[in-house]
C-alpha cells in the first residue's frame, strides 16, 4: 500500500523496499584516524547519511565536504549518537555547533528534521499516528504521518519549543499533546 508523501520527503525516500536495519549505519563509529585521510569504505555509510540526505552541505565545504565529514565523525565517535529517528536531530545540533554554523540556514535543519520524521514514522510501534518535530531557531514545524498524510493540525495553537529541539507524537485525531525534549 502506497501512501502520498509529506512535501519535501520525496527526495528522501527510496523507491525500493527498506529494510529497517540498513537505513542508518551502525553507531560503530571508528576511532582511526587513518581511516579520515582518505574516505574509507567503511565510513560511507555515514558520508551518505549526511549528504544524500542534504546535497547542500557540499557547498559549504566543496568540492566533496571531507572537511566537513571529518568534523561530524569526530563528533560523532565521541558523542555517539544513536542509529534511531534522533540521529538526523543529533545532526541539526552538530550542525548547529561546528564552524560552518554561521552558514548554516533552515535548509539543511529542515531536510534532517524531515529525515528524522520519516525515521520516526517508519520505526514507531506506538499507537501514535503521527509526529510534529520543532526547532527553536525557527517557526518551521516537520510533520509525518502514518497512514493518512497532510492531516490539519492547528499550527497556530502550537507553542514555541522549550528546547533546541523538541517533538510530539500526535494520536489519531491528530491532536497536539505537549513538546518533549529530544534525547
Amino acid at each position: 500500500m502506497s501512501h502520498p508523501l509529506p512535501s519535501g520527503a520525496a527526495r528522501l525516500v527510496s523507491r525500493r523496499p527498506v529494510r529497517d536495519d540498513l537505513a542508518l549505519p551502525p553507531a560503530d563509529y571508528p576511532s582511526n584516524a587513518r581511516c579520515f585521510v582518505h574516505l574509507d569504505a567503511r565510513l560511507l555509510p555515514y558520508w551518505h547519511t549526511l549528504f544524500d540526505i542534504c546535497p547542500g552541505l557540499l557547498k559549504l565545504d566543496p568540492p566533496e565536504g571531507l572537511n566537513l565529514f571529518r568534523s561530524f565523525m569526530t563528533w560523532a565517535y565521541r558523542n555517539r549518537p544513536l542509529p534511531d529517528w534522533t540521529y538526523y536531530l543529533g545532526v541539526c545540533r552538530w550542525l548547529l555547533g561546528s564552524p560552518w554554523r554561521t552558514r548554516i540556514d533552515e535548509e539543511p535543519i529542515e531536510a534532517f528534521m524531515t529525515a528524522a520524521a520519516a525515521r520516526w514514522v517508519s520505526g514507531d510501534d506506538s499507537p501514535m499516528t503521527g509526529v510534529v518535530l520543532a526547532w527553536q531557531g525557527s517557526p518551521l514545524r516537520i510533520f509525518d504521518w502514518k497512514d493518512a498524510p497532510g492531516r490539519a493540525v492547528a499550527l497556530a495553537l502550537l507553542p514555541a519549543p522549550p528546547w533546541d529541539f523538541a517533538w510530539c507524537p500526535l494520536d489519531v485525531r491528530g491532536e497536539f499533546g505537549q513538546w518533549l525534549p529530544v534525547p
